[in-house]
C-alpha cells in the first residue's frame, strides 16, 4: 500500500470512497455535485488530498482518501457558535452554493507568516473493512505519514478533525485530540446513516504538553524556513516527495523537463549554502552529485517540511544578523 497527492485523473474513484465507515455524510445534492466540487478542491491550493493505494494484480487500486481544508475562520466562527454535524459537508455545500469557505493562496501565505491556519480534516473512509482488518491496520500506519506530507510544517492554530465511528474517535482521542462536540445521538437523522456517530475532535498548540516533541508541535511552531525557496520549486519538490521522476513531475505541474531541472538547480545552490552554514555540507564537497544531490535535498525536505510551505517571511540566511 502506497500513499499519494491526488489529481484529476482520481476523481471517479474518490468519490466512490465516500461511502461506508468513517466516510464524510454529504446531503443528496451535495453527494450528486461530488466530481465537480473535487475538480475544484484538486485545483484549490486550500485543499490537500491524498488517495490510499492498494498493489493489486491489476494495478494499484485506490482504497481511501484523506486530507483537508485550510477554512477561513468565519466559517469556524459559525460552527462554534451553533455546533451541527457535518462541517466540511456544510463547506462543501457552501461551495457549490458560490460562497468562499476556502482560503486563497495569498491569504494562506499571510496567515502561515502570522497567527495561523485552521485546517479541518477529510476523514480516512473505511469502505467495509473492519477496525482490525489487516488492511485498515496499514492504513492506519500509513495516515500519520500522509498528514505530515498534507500539513506538516505549516503553522497551524487549531486541527478539526469530525469522524463517524467510536473506534477512531477513541484513537484519536489516545493521540492528544480533545472532544469537542458529540453529536452520535443523532445519527439517522438529516442526511446521516443510521450507524453514522458523528463526533468533533480539535487539536490546538495548548492541547500539547510544554516542550513536547512530536509531529503535532512540529506544525503548530515551525521553525522559520531558511532556503527561501519559490512556490515553483516548493511544488516541483512536493511531487518529488512522493518519488515522482523530472518527467512526471513535469507532466503532472504542466512544465517542461527542462523547467522542472532549472528549478531543481537553484534548489541546489540554496540547499548548499544552508547545509555549509550548518556544517553539514563543506564548501567543494563532492558528496551530493547526481542521484546524491537529489537524495541529499528529499532527505532534508522530509526533514524540513516548513521549506515547502508558502511564507512572506524572507529566509533567515537573507536577514540581517543581529549585533
Amino acid at each position: 500500500m502506497r500513499f499519494r497527492e491526488a489529481n484529476a485523473a482520481d476523481i471517479p474513484a474518490i468519490a466512490a470512497t465516500f461511502d461506508g465507515r468513517n466516510a464524510l455524510p454529504l446531503p443528496p445534492r451535495v453527494r450528486q455535485a461530488l466530481p465537480i466540487l473535487l475538480e475544484r478542491l484538486i485545483a484549490s491550493p486550500a485543499c490537500s488530498l491524498t488517495v490510499f493505494e492498494d498493489d493489486a494484480q491489476a494495478g494499484f487500486r485506490i482504497l481511501s482518501c484523506a486530507g483537508g481544508l485550510f477554512l477561513r475562520q468565519e466559517v469556524i466562527d459559525a460552527y462554534l457558535a451553533a455546533p451541527r454535524p457535518g462541517l466540511l459537508s456544510a463547506a462543501l455545500a457552501g461551495l457549490l452554493d458560490g460562497e468562499m469557505p476556502l482560503l486563497t493562496q495569498e491569504e494562506i501565505r499571510r496567515a502561515n507568516s502570522g497567527e495561523g491556519l485552521v485546517f479541518a480534516v477529510l476523514p480516512i473512509a473505511h469502505g467495509r473493512l473492519d477496525w482490525t482488518d489487516p488492511t485498515m491496520e496499514q492504513l492506519r500506519k500509513l495516515a500519520p505519514q500522509a498528514f505530515v506530507r498534507a500539513v506538516g510544517g505549516y503553522r497551524l492554530r487549531a486541527i478539526y478533525y469530525e469522524v463517524f465511528t467510536d473506534q477512531v474517535a477513541a484513537y484519536l482521542q489516545a493521540g492528544g485530540y480533545r472532544l469537542l462536540h458529540d453529536f452520535s445521538a443523532q445519527a439517522g437523522t438529516g442526511f446521516l446513516p443510521q450507524d453514522c456517530q458523528p463526533r468533533m475532535l480539535r487539536l490546538t498548540g495548548d492541547d500539547l504538553p510544554p516542550g513536547a516533541m512530536s509531529m503535532a508541535s512540529q506544525m503548530f511552531n515551525p521553525p522559520a524556513a531558511r532556503l527561501g525557496l519559490t512556490l515553483a520549486e516548493q511544488r516541483v519538490a512536493l511531487r518529488a516527495l512522493d518519488g515522482a521522476s523530472d518527467r512526471a513531475i513535469a507532466h503532472a505541474l504542466g512544465l517542461s523537463t527542462e523547467t522542472v531541472r532549472s528549478n531543481w538547480r537553484s534548489l541546489y545552490q540554496r540547499l548548499a549554502h544552508v547545509l555549509e552554514d550548518t556544517g553539514s555540507m563543506q564548501p567543494g564537497d563532492d558528496a551530493s552529485r547526481g542521484l546524491e544531490k537529489r537524495r541529499v535535498a528529499i532527505e532534508y525536505l522530509r526533514q524540513n517540511m516548513h521549506e515547502l510551505r508558502p511564507t512572506l517571511r524572507a529566509p533567515a540566511r537573507d536577514r540581517p544578523r543581529a549585533t
